[in-house]
């Protein structure tokens, strides 16, 4: 160790410079300051890399949860158990449509009856469909001849029969054949499902439309 004032040569050891006196504490201490800088630079390190190694655990530990969260979706499972390839929207839609209600009721065609002479009534038969058969419905059918009406098209409760027909006479026979049919078919609540207006023949026959 060298003196820092006079140069001269000492023990590494020794507080004093031999030669002039002169305190060799400030060498010492110097030694002290860069052997604790370079420990201070040393435990910066370890201390980056020990967060380095935490992020990338921790973003190891997300990736794993979110994939094992997707494979135990029950919605996703459960569309590819169902059909694979099909989707959850896709799957609700054949459910929905599969427990649909059928068409409502409508007139598809029927015929009128009239008997031989003016003192008979007038029947008519109404298609609306086998598969509404034992459902109830309202009926109303307005008679007129030359533009002029036979009747007030009294609303007329009725049942459709096994084979999708509903049955109906007129109230009263008329003083004239028809020659015009105007039906109206309402459901138990009087809303107004369909309507049909026939031309007819102004004779005794069975008249289809």
């Amino acid at each position: 160790m060298h003196c820092p004032k006079c140069n001269c040569e000492n023990n590494d050891s020794a507080k004093f410079c031999k030669k002039c006196g002169t305190p060799l504490k400030k060498t010492v201490t110097n030694i002290n300051t860069v052997n604790n800088e370079s420990s201070k630079s040393d435990t910066t390190k370890y201390i980056i890399i020990a967060l380095v190694i935490i992020v990338i655990a921790l973003a190891g530990a997300f990736a794993y949860i979110g994939f094992t969260s997707h494979n135990n979706d029950p919605i996703q499972n459960n569309a590819n158990i169902l059909n694979p390839g099909q989707t959850t929207s896709q799957s609700s839609s054949s459910s929905s449509s599969g427990s649909s209600n059928s068409a409502p009721m409508t007139i598809l065609g029927g015929s009128f009856s009239t008997g031989s002479g003016l003192s008979d009534k007038t029947y008519a038969s109404i298609n609306v469909g086998s598969e509404h058969a034992g459902k109830s419905a309202i009926i109303q059918i307005k008679y007129s001849r030359d533009g002029s009406s036979l009747n007030n098209g009294n609303m007329v409760p009725v049942t459709v029969d096994s084979s999708g027909y509903i049955e109906v006479s007129s109230a009263d026979a008329y003083k004239y054949y028809p020659d015009y049919a105007e039906i109206n078919l309402f459901d138990t609540n009087n809303n107004l499902l369909d309507t049909k207006r026939v031309s007819l023949s102004p004779d005794s026959s069975t008249q289809s439309f």
